[in-house]
């Protein structure tokens, strides 16, 4: 959704207040110019402005930067817009919000004043900076006197009064009218489907129209921008031959480019007639339109003398849609950087060898191999000196090549069980406090940055064992230098013996590890591997592969169903009313433990129907695989599943040291073990979408979140998986949101803090960054909202 911030009293600042909707306040300029400012923002009020995509795009109109130009004509003393030309498309923001200005030029000796549109992403920068302006159209509005030129007799306003309409107009059907625009890739949402008659008069087209309730209040608009958009609509009709509805061959997207002769007659109307007249076709393919709107009695409201539209390139709009993309990071694997001379022998300190010794790479060096952490406690009770480094390695409990994510589930939580058990004792004696803990993982991380995520098998990577990686993260990060963790090349098969190990990789990956400070690393190759968080970025000049997604806003087919897993939730709620108002999703099918009777429910039901979607609440326990599936194979056929979301989750913090089984359990049956359930259901499934709420906590650890943190680092190995079979994927590692909800309503501020300089993510940033995630390439990204200061300390 977008939305214009709310202003008070803005005398203070010296600003005039405008009594207009998305440009609210104004500052007149000592050379006599004026300026026009607002913010567009991704929520709120005005949400219709999201309602508006083409390929894929959400753009605001045109129409709206042509009602900007009149008020700031009416503002200035002038008649109208004598020309305006757009520019740049005026992308919304995937993040954050838009500053946007209308500066109109002191008055020419003839009373013509230049105007121009501008606008940049909502960040503070120093007066005076560069902070990014971009000009989005540029034109001249007409002088005082004359209000522009009188329309010729072919375009005088009450050419539309009368009879109505015109004697021998051929009526056109506008059934579906809507969803072939969106097939053609004009994606409108409710506030701009004004359309609701049509005529063909010779090679003129007639429209009636009327502002649908969706788009809000008409007020403080001249004409509202949504309305004379849907003006526009009828226009490929003007194309098709007059004898037929079938469309032309040209499959092209048009787009307003300059407008000529704009007057605006009367204000504020909600129902329209318009006559569209072709005025001849210009250089490149160019279309050249006359249009005159008038209310219900015929009497003028608006006049184009002349409208000229040009072809879009789709690739030039999502280009342009990416410029603002900062709060989307993504994990990439990049080599260790060499050092000056390196030594991979262990003689720095004593290492030692809890469980297995076989092929660890430490053969005929001396170093003592102990059964397990109990036997070294009593080896140093009776007076053997604590290691500096001890090395477990856990093998696979489950073969990773098999299809039973159910099982993935299941053997992941015991492994993480096992493991809790193992850092806890190690943490309880004081005596290894000066030690670090190396585990040994194979196939736990998809650290396959820079590659197709299609392109390999889906025997890289070990799921059931990615949440161990989570876990120890968050081990990591409540006590630092304790623990280092290594994950080696996947091989096929349960327990295979570490081949890899026995060439002294190891031991010399982790002596390197420990010299430059790192904490988490892979081998692959033989290629020592390290994590780092970087800015998220699509593959530019590439298409997405058959594993990324189609469901940028209004492309998911509105008659297929998408399922929201905790959709009865703060954020479930939230991303269905998105779903509904931004994506054109019109089924939902939202599950929740209490369905119906989960506090709001009905409330959140009652909205989603007001906005036009058919909604389904259902109370079904998505830990259980059996009820998973059947709420599958339950869904209307008429309305196949297209889409599904998980968004549900619990929280049952407590350090590591703290943690028991039942809580790690708890938390992983909630996360985890659901959407194993609902990966297994849909697998076969032909989804447009499969988003996962994952946790920053499981990329970057979190004090205090060790069970939660494991549970979210199975979701994204999980993701990896599908994208690696060619299903969609995505997985969302979010920071922190604002508002209230049963994850993050008993936080208070020390707890926020320990998210490493993450702030609180609004209701709409987080939304708009869900868009822009699902715009990427990447299977995971971690939306948040960094303060860099805050990463200082920490």
């Amino acid at each position: 959704a977008t939305s214009v911030e709310g202003v008070g009293d803005v005398r203070a600042a010296g600003l005039q207040r405008v009594q207009h909707a998305l440009l609210p306040a104004a500052v007149g300029l000592a050379d006599g110019g004026l300026v026009l400012t607002g913010r567009l923002s991704a929520g709120g009020g005005h949400g219709w402005l999201s309602e508006h995509a083409v390929a894929g795009t959400v753009l605001v109109p045109g129409a709206a930067l042509v009602e900007w130009a009149l008020r700031a004509a009416d503002e200035a003393g002038c008649g109208g817009v004598e020309e305006l030309t757009l520019q740049i498309p005026l992308v919304l923001p995937e993040s954050g919000g838009l500053r946007v200005q209308v500066v109109v030029g002191e008055a020419a000796e003839d009373g013509r004043r230049e105007v121009g549109m501008y606008s940049r992403p909502d960040r503070d920068a120093e007066p005076g900076a560069d902070a990014g302006w971009v000009c989005h159209a540029e034109g001249v509005l007409s002088p005082p006197s004359g209000v522009l030129s009188p329309p010729s007799p072919g375009m005088r306003p009450e050419a539309l009064g009368g009879v109505w309409p015109a004697a021998g107009a051929e009526s056109v059907s506008v059934n579906g009218f809507y969803e072939r625009a969106m097939a053609s890739g004009y994606a409108y949402g409710p506030s701009f489907r004004g359309l609701r008659a049509v005529w063909r008069d010779g090679t003129e087209v007639l429209a009636e129209l009327a502002l649908p309730e969706a788009a809000g209040d008409h007020a403080g608009f001249g004409i509202h921008p949504a309305l004379l958009d849907a003006a526009l609509h009828p226009v490929p009709l003007a194309d098709r031959s007059a004898t037929t509805d079938a469309p032309d061959d040209d499959k092209r997207l048009w787009l307003p480019f300059a407008w000529n002769g704009v007057s605006l007659w009367a204000a504020e109307a909600t129902t329209i007639r318009v006559r569209i007249s072709p005025r001849g076709n210009g250089a490149d393919g160019e279309r050249g339109l006359r249009v005159i709107v008038a209310d219900a009695a015929g009497e003028p409201v608006l006049t184009v003398d002349s409208l000229t539209m040009r072809p879009a390139d789709a690739g030039q709009l999502r280009a342009v849609g990416g410029r603002d993309m900062d709060g989307l990071l993504a994990l990439e694997w990049i080599p260790l950087p060499a050092e000056a001379a390196t030594q991979g022998s262990p003689d720095e300190g004593t290492w030692v060898v809890l469980g297995r010794a076989t092929g660890l790479g430490l053969e005929g060096s001396g170093v003592v191999s102990h059964p397990d952490l109990q036997v070294l406690i009593a080896a140093i009770e009776d007076g053997v000196a604590p290691p500096s480094v001890a090395m477990t390695y856990l093998p696979s409990a489950v073969d990773p090549s098999g299809t039973d994510s159910a099982a993935w589930a299941a053997d992941g939580l015991t492994a993480i069980e096992r493991v809790l058990e193992l850092v806890q004792g190690w943490l309880a004696e004081p005596r290894l406090a000066d030690a670090r803990l190396v585990v040994v993982t194979r196939g736990a991380v998809d650290a396959r940055s820079g590659e197709s995520v299609s392109s390999s098998g889906a025997d890289e990577l070990d799921v059931a064992a990615a949440g161990v990686w989570g876990l120890l993260r968050s081990a990591q990060a409540e006590n630092p230098d304790r623990f280092l963790l290594l994950d080696l090349d996947l091989e096929r098969g349960v327990d295979v013996e570490p081949t890899d190990m026995a060439d002294g990789g190891v031991v010399d990956s982790v002596a390197r590890a420990l010299r430059m400070d790192e904490s988490q690393m892979v081998l692959r190759g033989g290629q020592l591997l390290v994590p780092r968080l970087k800015r998220a970025r699509g593959t530019e000049g590439e298409e997405p592969d058959v594993a990324q997604f189609e469901n940028a806003p209004g492309a998911l087919d509105p008659d297929g169903t998408v399922l929201i897993a905790g959709g009865t939730g703060l954020l479930g709620g939230l991303v269905a009313e998105h779903l509904v108002r931004s994506w054109q999703v019109r089924h939902l099918v939202l599950v929740s433990r209490r369905g119906p009777e989960a506090p709001g429910a009905g409330e959140l039901a009652a909205r989603l129907e007001e906005l036009g979607a058919c909604v389904c609440i259902s109370a079904v326990d998505v830990t259980d695989v059996g009820a998973v599936a059947e709420l599958v194979t339950g869904i209307d056929p008429k309305h196949p599943l297209t889409g599904v979301v998980h968004a549900a989750g619990v929280l049952d913090d407590a350090v590591i040291t703290s943690q028991t089984p039942e809580q790690v359990a708890r938390v992983w049956a909630a996360k985890a073990t659901a959407a194993a359930h609902l990966h297994a259901a849909t697998a076969d499934l032909r989804l447009g979408m499969f988003v996962m709420f994952s946790s920053a906590a499981g990329v970057v650890g979190n004090a205090g979140q060790a069970g939660y943190a494991a549970a979210n680092a199975f979701v994204d190995a999980l993701v990896a998986h599908r994208r690696s079979r060619g299903l969609p994927g995505l997985s969302v590692a979010w920071g922190l949101w604002d508002r209230a909800s049963a994850m993050t309503g008993h936080m208070g501020r020390r707890e926020l803090t320990r998210l490493r300089g993450m702030r609180p993510l609004s209701s709409e940033r987080g939304l708009a960054l869900l868009d822009a995630a699902c715009r990427l390439p990447h299977p995971l990204v971690v939306a948040v909202d960094l303060d860099v200061a805050g990463l200082v300390g920490g």
